[in-house]
């Protein structure tokens, strides 16, 4: 999709005045200096008028026959959001203008007042105008360049995502989306509706995996007054109510297989019948899935029907963990720390370098949502100028500190014998730790990603003395 260039055309102006010698006199002064102006003398007129085109600015009294400008500034923030709306005003009125500009207005200019004034307060007001619109230009090419809608990314893996789901978007086909919890299976989802000739539709996503059987197919199918006990009205499920849009089905593979079984009918019939009914609906929608295992792995193990996995798995989308692209941290780091700078009034916020670095080199073991989180979190309670190494979260800081205080520094000048045994622990240390922060701390997974059985791995945890909380069987625990 092309971002249109910067339209630098001359700015409009709408000047609203009851006083035609005052009215007129701004006319030819700002027509002067380039602007495109329009007259109107009452409030409704000018209402008609932005609602054929928006101007880039209005000039207001706050006093008008028909109307007063406080009474029609809201309406024209709504006719013309993007608009600076100035009020003119007698010096009795100053407090109404205050009370505009809190509501709203750019800037009030109060009367009499001079040609000088005039121009430097549309000027003003022109330049931010101008301003706001080259951000939004150079925002909407930033995300084109380094994404695909909401979703960041500069990574060779990334870019061939994109690039399959450029292709994609348009079409009608199913797409399965898989990856670990955070890295943006429903922002991917998304970002297919948005492009998609079902944008304008409803995008209807429900997590399969956060309702008892009975109630998630309720949801998505809809009931009867009466199909079963708290069913005092009929529902229209989400099925029916995406109506010509997208759904999205998140943790497909924690739906009950006999739920897999209507949704597959559904799939295929394009046909639903509710909870308690008989009466069969016909439905318009496109399919996305996604789940946090691996698909083929489900399948396998009866968790998936096969049938249902064919069906949804036309294109499949498979979404790297962050680890695997540390190219794309930077951009997310820069993302996120612009996001939650301006939502947060801190938006001169940077990162020191140590900081930095350290966000850089983590291994975020849950992923792009942790990433967020955590620059949120330093964006709140950062208390200096800039986020330093020790605002970061303990979890975050905590590896790469240790490994530098374990990396040795006089290797050369010891026995080879003695350094290569002072390598291998630094390099057991360390990769225990990763492990240990890529599954969460969970001992049976991390002791079958290394090869080894759980024993072992608890050994070398109690033997490097990790102080590290660990899972063993869903239980936590911590090596002694």
């Amino acid at each position: 999709m092309s971002i249109p260039e910067y339209d630098d055309a001359p700015l409009s102006v709408l000047v609203v005045d009851d006083e035609e010698t005052l009215r007129r006199t701004c006319a030819q002064l700002l027509a002067a200096e380039g602007y495109r102006v329009i007259e109107e003398s009452r409030g409704h007129a000018a209402l008609d008028r932005v609602r054929q085109r928006a101007p880039d600015i209005v000039l207001l009294d706050l006093r008008l026959p028909d109307a007063s400008g406080l009474e029609l500034l809201p309406q024209l923030r709504s006719l013309a959001a993007e608009a600076k709306i100035i009020l003119i005003t007698a010096f009795a009125t100053i407090d109404s203008a205050v009370e505009a500009v809190a509501a709203g207005a750019y800037d009030y200019l109060p009367k009499p007042f001079t040609a000088l004034q005039l121009r430097i307060l549309v000027g003003r007001a022109a330049a931010q105008l101008r301003l706001e619109r080259k951000n939004r230009l150079l925002r909407a090419r930033l995300a084109q360049r380094d994404g695909f809608g909401e979703i960041l990314g500069v990574s060779p893996p990334m870019r061939r995502i994109f690039a399959v789901l450029e292709r994609v978007a348009p079409t009608e086909a199913s797409v399965l989306i898989s990856g670990e919890s955070g890295t943006g299976k429903e922002l991917v989802a998304r970002a297919l509706h948005a492009r998609s000739p079902r944008a304008a539709r409803p995008f209807m996503a429900i997590n399969c995996a956060a309702l008892p059987p009975n109630l998630l197919e309720s949801e998505l199918f809809g009931h009867e007054k009466g199909a079963f006990t708290g069913a005092d009205t009929a529902r229209v499920g989400l099925l029916e109510a995406a109506a010509g849009g997208t759904v999205f089905l998140d943790e497909i593979a924690e739906m009950p297989l006999e739920l897999q079984a209507k949704l597959l009918r559904a799939i295929q019939e394009r046909r639903i019948r509710r909870v308690g009914s008989t009466t069969e609906i016909p439905i318009d929608v496109r399919w996305v899935a996604a789940t946090n295992r691996d698909p083929a792995r489900v399948v396998a193990e009866g968790r998936l029907r096969a049938d249902l996995y064919f069906r949804l798995n036309v294109v499949p989308i498979v979404l790297p963990p962050l680890r695997e692209r540390p190219g794309d941290v930077p951009v997310l780091l820069h993302h996120f720390l612009r996001l939650y700078g301006e939502r947060h009034g801190r938006p001169e916020l940077q990162f020191s370098s140590a900081a930095r670095e350290r966000l850089e080199t983590y291994s975020w073991p849950g992923n792009v949502r942790e990433l967020q989180n955590v620059v949120e979190r330093c964006v709140l309670l950062a208390p200096g100028p800039r986020i330093e190494l020790e605002d970061l979260p303990v979890e975050v800081r905590g590896w790469g500190a240790a490994a530098e205080a374990e990396e040795p520094s006089t290797w050369s000048n010891r026995p080879f014998h003695e350094a290569k045994a002072e390598a291998i622990e630094a390099f057991e240390r360390r990769y225990l730790r990763r492990l240990l922060e890529t599954h969460g701390g969970n001992l049976s997974r991390a002791a079958r990603a290394a090869g080894m059985d759980r024993k072992t791995l608890h050994r070398l945890i109690l033997k490097h003395q990790l102080r590290w909380s660990v899972q063993v069987e869903g239980k936590p625990q911590r090596p002694e």
